[in-house]
């Protein structure tokens, strides 16, 4: 069938052909990373491989700066971030900041999180107070644990210890204490799924990203929480940046 309408295509003065997204490192650099943090990390193959390019592109063109993961679960995003990091240098001197209440997820509000959002994590808690949902994540395992991120990143995948910091504890209530600490950020990737969570991320660590730094919002095309909480960030803001699609679920946008 491809050789026919190729063939179809060429009769009409086109030519078809496939090409493949350009990568920043060998695929076989990739895949190896790949395989390392499987089982630590719910993102797609396409998700990995464009925070993988990006990791890259930020030692290749120098953009300083930490790479921060608010919603970290097992470690593997940050993981993959890390190794990429070790691909690019011997010497990597990138803070890599975890953010995560290292428990199950909190439940959605269903006066913005919408239908979707409320029917996978139904939870009688009320919407003001920041519970878990007590087994959300059992059917992949369970929960991530800071020893878990530990011994993916530091032992397994050997990034330097005094580079990794964890911040413990639903974003509400800790990046009030330690954003203003922070040091600029080249990568800042959300994955806290819920309006309240993505806002609160947003109003305290984007401005510390720096122009040409990624802003990553994972959830932006799963949940209409947050995507609701992006959109009215970007509007309010001003922010004109255009938003890149990853796939259905993941955005990104370059800070201008």
């Amino acid at each position: 069938m491809r050789k026919f309408i190729k063939k179809l295509a060429q009769r009409f003065g086109y030519d078809i052909s496939i090409r493949a997204r350009p990568r920043l490192a060998p695929p076989s650099v990739f895949d190896r990373a790949n395989e390392i943090v499987s089982g630590s990390t719910m993102l797609s193959e396409t998700r990995q491989s464009s925070l993988f390019d990006q990791v890259l592109y930020c030692e290749k063109m120098g953009v300083e700066g930490a790479i921060v993961e608010c919603g970290v679960w097992k470690g593997g995003a940050i993981g993959l971030a890390a190794l990429a990091l070790l691909h690019a240098s011997d010497t990597p001197n990138r803070k890599l900041h975890l953010f995560d209440a290292f428990t199950d997820i909190c439940a959605p509000d269903p006066a913005v999180d919408g239908s979707r959002a409320m029917r996978e994590f139904v939870s009688t808690t009320s919407s003001d107070k920041l519970q878990p949902v007590e087994g959300a994540y059992d059917s992949i395992g369970g929960h991530g644990t800071v020893a878990a991120c530990r011994e993916l990143i530091e032992t397994r995948i050997g990034y330097p210890a005094s580079l990794v910091e964890y911040h413990v504890g639903w974003f509400q209530e800790v990046l009030p204490m330690d954003a203003p600490k922070l040091e600029p950020i080249a990568i800042l990737r959300l994955d806290g799924d819920w309006y309240a969570s993505t806002k609160v991320c947003l109003d305290y660590l984007y401005d510390r990203v720096v122009p040409g730094g990624f802003v990553i919002i994972d959830d932006y095309g799963a949940y209409e929480g947050c995507k609701r909480a992006m959109d009215e960030f970007m509007r309010g803001r001003r922010i004109n940046a255009f938003l890149h699609r990853v796939d259905q679920v993941c955005y990104y946008l370059v800070k201008p």
